[in-house]
């Protein structure tokens, strides 16, 4: 048996594995990062005296959230465009912004965000990162990842095309040219703890030789692929360039495929669209939150599941949600498919709980290490206290995750076998100084883009 690094003891595991065993009074061993032995019952042998020990007595461990689709440099971007339908969400809340954007503030932006994800149990981020005004602009969000200890995917937006965004357009050779640099440079970077994919925004902002080129770049380094794709906006703009809905279309190009994740699939999706889905083994990213905060409408998970559509959840970006809680998106997801379907029995806690670990986990192609508390995957964990005023009584913990709990209860994050936070504080950073300079960056953002308010929040006196 190798050296333990670890051991989370007298904890109740949520495991999420093929059983979808609950452990009380368990334990957890660690070494190297990955989970060596899952347990009930006390530790049989001698724990050494460098190994860490976490108490997770009254606690429940849970796999890490995975939060399959936020745009993370809109942390500077929150409240702006709010109440506004989509289209002129874009003109307001990313047109009059995203030019003025420094590596800075991708940089702050990102530290912000991957706070934010930790704090609400998730361990792993797929930043869907489309604004590169300035070179190496995502080169900024991975170095975050890495300072804070979260994992992360970083899906390289592709806009060529269009008349949103103008100020962001570049040409599709360098687009894709900063795709394969990037891939070259970080994917597979600290043992799988970085990724990089590849993202044609939406159908009216990337070209057709930028959809297949990002497909041909994906196959040739073995790495996937996701697009905003299925709701009301795209499949308007769709039938328009092209007299077919957006799926049709890429469909038609050869784009689909089972390394595709496709975020949102709304309101206006066919039956016909959930066969092609389903026949390609094209994933689905559902962001209930800012699905709604748009007015774009329900997505039919339920439809999805029945098809044999794999489902996972995002949060979307702070623009548009507007924060990045995986706590809160797990109870929205679930109440928002009950609603719709006016049936409480449309989706139960524990589908929506795999939706947003195992079901994740395979989603971005990484269920094999990621995703449930197993012997040989990575650990990736949560520790969640249920001794609060919101979440007690308790008798079942799938379902105070999903419906009681807050990100107030998560205690403890481990990502990779590192404790990152611990009774709330994250231990890798500065948390007061990170969050203001961010203040301080997005105000200096919204004057350069001429954005002004009705009131001005008084920022506070810079912490010591």
């Amino acid at each position: 048996m190798t050296s333990t690094d670890l051991v989370i003891k007298d904890a109740t595991i949520i495991t999420v594995d093929g059983e979808r065993r609950i452990i009380d009074n368990g334990f957890i061993r660690i070494s190297d990062g990955i989970i060596e032995q899952v347990s009930t019952g006390s530790i049989s042998s001698k724990i050494n005296s460098d190994i860490v020990v976490v108490d997770a007595s009254g606690r429940l461990v849970f796999p890490g959230l995975i939060n399959t689709h936020t745009h993370i440099f809109q942390t500077l971007l929150r409240g702006i465009g709010q109440d506004l339908p989509v289209w002129e969400w874009f003109a307001v809340a990313l047109d009059t912004t995203v030019g003025h954007l420094t590596l800075e503030d991708c940089y702050l932006s990102a530290l912000v965000g991957s706070l934010e994800a930790i704090k609400s149990g998730t361990t792993c981020v797929l930043d869907y990162n489309y604004p590169h005004p300035l070179p190496k602009m995502a080169d900024q969000t991975i170095q975050a990842f890495s300072e804070i200890g979260i994992r992360g995917i970083l899906a390289r937006g592709i806009i060529d095309a269009g008349e949103a965004h103008k100020s962001i357009i570049q040409s599709t050779e360098a687009e894709i040219n900063d795709c394969e640099r990037l891939i070259k440079a970080y994917h597979g970077q600290g043992d799988g703890m970085i990724h990089v994919w590849l993202a044609p925004y939406t159908i009216f902002s990337t070209s057709v030789d930028g959809f297949k080129r990002a497909k041909n770049l994906a196959d040739k380094y073995n790495t996937r692929l996701t697009v905003h794709a299925a709701t009301p906006s795209t499949i308007q703009a769709a039938e328009e360039l092209y007299g077919v809905g957006d799926l049709q279309h890429e469909e038609n190009i050869g784009f689909l495929g089972p390394n595709l994740l496709a975020v949102h699939c709304t309101t206006g999706i066919r039956q016909e669209s959930l066969e092609q889905l389903s026949k390609w083994g094209v994933q689905v990213s559902h962001n209930p939150a800012s699905n709604a905060y748009l007015g774009e409408g329900i997505a039919p998970v339920r439809d999805m599941l029945d098809s044999g559509i794999k489902v996972c959840l995002g949060t979307d970006g702070p623009a548009s949600n507007n924060n990045m809680d995986m706590i809160e998106t797990l109870k929205l997801a679930a109440l928002m498919q009950k609603v719709d379907a006016l049936d409480p029995a449309a989706i139960s806690a524990q589908k929506v709980l795999e939706m947003a670990t195992i079901d994740a986990a395979h989603c971005i192609g990484q269920s094999d290490t990621l995703g449930s508390i197993e012997v040989g995957k990575k650990a990736d964990l949560i520790i969640v206290d249920p001794w609060k005023p919101n979440s007690i009584a308790l008798h079942d913990p799938v379902a105070s995750l999903v419906y009681s709990c807050t990100q107030e209860n998560v205690d403890t994050v481990i990502v990779d076998g590192n404790v990152i936070m611990r009774d709330r504080v994250v231990e890798t950073v500065n948390e007061n100084s990170i969050l203001f300079k961010a203040q301080k960056a997005a105000e200096e953002l919204w004057q350069r883009a001429g954005i002004s308010f009705s009131s001005k929040y008084q920022r506070y006196v810079k912490p010591v």
